[in-house]
């Protein structure tokens, strides 16, 4: 009986740690084009960051804390 409990613990620690990386991999895949688009809006356009929180600003209104 203790082997069969060991063996479930080991299975679900297998499917976690799998889960989770395949978590990170996503959120890094997404960090990553994000960062991308935005250096290509800065150097291609000349879109800087404050051009973009601005009309971030601009379209929600309850973004700025006011």
């Amino acid at each position: 009986m203790e082997i069969l409990v060991t063996l479930a613990a080991l299975v679900i620690f297998v499917l976690v740690v799998g889960w989770l990386f395949k978590l990170v991999k996503t959120t890094l895949q997404t960090v990553l084009l994000v960062g991308f688009v935005l250096v290509a809006l800065y150097f291609i356009f000349g879109i800087g960051p404050a051009d973009l929180w601005q009309q971030l600003y601009r379209h929600i209104p309850g973004l700025g804390g006011k």
